[in-house]
């Protein structure tokens, strides 16, 4: 039976997260399809650009793709990922391990009201992949209960759907990320404007030493002629 493992690695804003498929028989792919679903958190995003980049599956996005904006600044139902592995190069009837590694990016969390440097960080949970094969041939099996909340999304793959287990499916996969403070925002609204205010200062200065430069070149010009 076919199995599934999933791990993060690296730290901070900037993630991966891996998830390994061990086939028995590859026997059991023909004709049919093998899928990773990443259920994010409004904290996490997948880029679609990025995505397209990396060999080995390809990939649906479904719900929050704005890649810019703070979490407080987007819908908190977050987004859905399905891949689609490349099992085209598998060899038949003999066992297999694919891994997926999918890059992923936290937003910037809302800032919290605490002074202690525990309170600065916020820990983003994050819910495990879920692997499933589509198209096994045979009678249509019920739905998966763990597939049922995606099976309306436009291109989800059509039953029947059978899970692959997970090998650790009670492992907490966790982020953790810097957040700011709320004390700190007005020294930051003083800082931003006293910023602006002198970058305007410095863009008025160097558009009125143009101007005049400009007038006596022009000035030269005339009396040369």
């Amino acid at each position: 039976m076919a199995s599934l493992s999933s791990r993060i690695s690296g730290d901070g804003f900037h993630f991966t997260v891996s998830t390994t498929i061990h086939i028995p028989d590859t026997l059991d792919l023909t004709h049919r399809t093998l899928h990773v679903v990443h259920d994010l958190d409004p904290h996490i995003y997948a880029d679609q650009y990025e995505l397209a980049q990396r060999p080995g599956y390809s990939s649906v996005l479904w719900g929050t793709t704005d890649l810019e904006k703070p979490v407080s600044a987007v819908p908190q139902n977050g987004s859905v990922l399905l891949l689609t592995a490349d099992t085209s190069h598998v060899l038949s009837g003999t066992p297999v391990n694919l891994t997926l590694e999918v890059p992923l990016h936290a937003r910037y969390g809302r800032p919290v009201a605490g002074a202690d440097e525990k309170d600065t960080f916020y820990h983003i949970h994050l819910r495990r992949p879920i692997g499933f094969v589509a198209g096994e041939i045979g009678s249509a099996a019920e739905m998966p209960a763990a597939l049922r909340p995606y099976a309306s999304f436009h291109g989800w793959p059509s039953p029947p759907l059978s899970l692959i287990p997970d090998t650790a499916p009670n492992d907490p996969m966790e982020v953790i990320i810097p957040v700011g403070v709320l004390q700190h925002l007005a020294w930051v609204d003083v800082g931003t404007a006293v910023v602006m205010i002198a970058m305007f200062f410095y863009l008025l200065h160097a558009a009125l030493r143009t101007a005049r430069r400009l007038s006596v070149k022009v000035k030269v010009s005339t009396k040369t002629e």
